[in-house]
């Protein structure tokens, strides 16, 4: 089995993409593989008669030098800092924003967060990837001579000793919002006396979920609106433009609890009461898919790659 390393950058709560980069591996190595994380740099295309192309080069390995990555202390990730050649005997994984092959890598695979070139406009991979989505919110992605999973690697990170129904107001009033990927939206909601939870902590921002009555979420995808829920708020999210309800999300269950829309707030409250449920089976199927991914990554960079796309067994 072949060592897996991690592209992400440094740790952060407040940002979910990056959460559950440092959590994979974290779980991987809990499983008993061997996982690293690796910090995340941009990569860019230099002309080769670029002069300064040495220098900054240089400086970006002085930087994570002297710099080390931000890690999850409780989690069991370890870094890899040395130049390391990652030949055959590794498996690295990209986050869908990466630009080419930074790490020279022989075998990668793609981890879709989103959609690719959401964030980015621009999507540039290679061939005979190992393409794999996080969940159904992630349009399906095809690559020449790659293979897409048909399964998809969700890794959940709830920190349920925050978002629960202890010590929640009585008398709820207000409303708190999130913007987050949705700053393309229009704001729709009456914006006197909205709380913003954006860049808070989860201390903070379960504070705020326990007091207010209605969470209003302008990114689609954000865990926070599930979080809303679990502390005993109305979670709304605002809808994407040409993006129906039926389209939103391919598994109805991650609907639970949230309304697609103000009109849609009778479906929230009928399932909330199904939400936390459901985080706990999302919770328990997540490793058989970490397992599943690890044995179908590592056929597919054996030496039957060029054919396993054509005739997955998964």
């Amino acid at each position: 089995m072949r060592k897996f390393v991690i592209f992400t950058p440094p740790y952060s709560e407040k940002s979910g993409g990056v959460l559950v980069l440092h959590k994979l591996c974290h779980e991987l190595n809990e499983m008993g593989y061997e996982a690293y994380l690796y910090e995340s740099f941009e990569n860019i295309f230099f002309n080769k008669r670029f002069f300064l192309t040495p220098i900054l080069k240089l400086f970006r390995e002085f930087y994570r030098a002297l710099i080390p990555l931000k890690i999850n202390n409780s989690f069991n990730a370890p870094v890899i800092n040395k130049k390391t050649d990652f030949n055959d005997d590794y498996i690295v994984i990209y986050y869908e924003q990466v630009f080419g092959n930074p790490l020279n890598a022989k075998n990668i695979v793609r981890w879709l967060l989103h959609t690719p070139g959401y964030h980015t406009k621009n999507v540039f991979y290679g061939f005979n990837e190992y393409i794999i989505r996080y969940d159904s919110s992630v349009k399906e992605f095809n690559f020449p001579n790659s293979y897409s999973s048909p399964k998809n690697l969700k890794i959940i990170h709830y920190p349920l000793d925050y978002y629960n129904n202890f010590d929640v107001s009585e008398k709820r009033t207000g409303t708190a919002y999130c913007v987050r990927k949705g700053k393309s939206k229009k704001m729709v909601h009456d914006m006197d006396g909205s709380v913003l939870i954006d860049d808070l902590s989860h201390q903070e921002i379960a504070k705020i979920f326990k007091r207010v009555k209605t969470f209003i979420s302008y990114d689609s995808y954000t865990a926070y609106s599930r979080f809303a829920v679990l502390c005993g708020c109305e979670s709304i999210v605002i809808p994407d433009e040409g993006v129906t309800k039926d389209n939103w999300y391919a598994d109805k269950r991650n609907t639970y609890g949230l309304a697609y829309g103000f009109e849609d707030i009778d479906h929230a409250r009928e399932t909330s009461h199904l939400v936390l449920n459901r985080i706990n089976e999302e919770i328990s199927e997540y490793r058989d898919d970490i397992n599943l991914f690890c044995s179908t990554s590592n056929d597919f960079f054996n030496k039957e790659r060029y054919n396993f796309y054509r005739n997955p067994d998964v």
